[in-house]
């Protein structure tokens, strides 16, 4: 079975993807807190990441550098900016 990582501070939206993916067969991980995320993603192998750009501790942003800097592993942003360059 293939393991999601959601990292998404807004529980009703973790809670949401969650049950989704779960629906759909995936295992789920989920986090609200980069730091967090960062201590999974490396103790784990996931085969995604659904990742918020706004986080406590650490931002998507900076996570996302970390994971590149060790893995290939697919990552899905999300964002509730609504700014042309923030989702570009």
């Amino acid at each position: 079975m293939k393991s999601i990582l959601v990292v998404e501070d807004e529980e009703a939206i973790s809670l949401v993807l969650a049950a989704y993916l779960k629906k759909a067969g995936f295992r789920v991980t989920r986090t609200a807190d980069g730091n967090e995320a960062v201590r999974l993603f490396e103790a784990g192998d996931f085969s995604l990441v659904l990742l918020d750009i706004m986080l406590p501790g650490m931002d998507g942003w900076e996570l996302l550098k970390l994971i590149r800097e060790k893995s290939a592993c697919p990552v899905i942003m999300l964002t509730a900016r609504d700014r042309i360059q923030d989702r570009l």
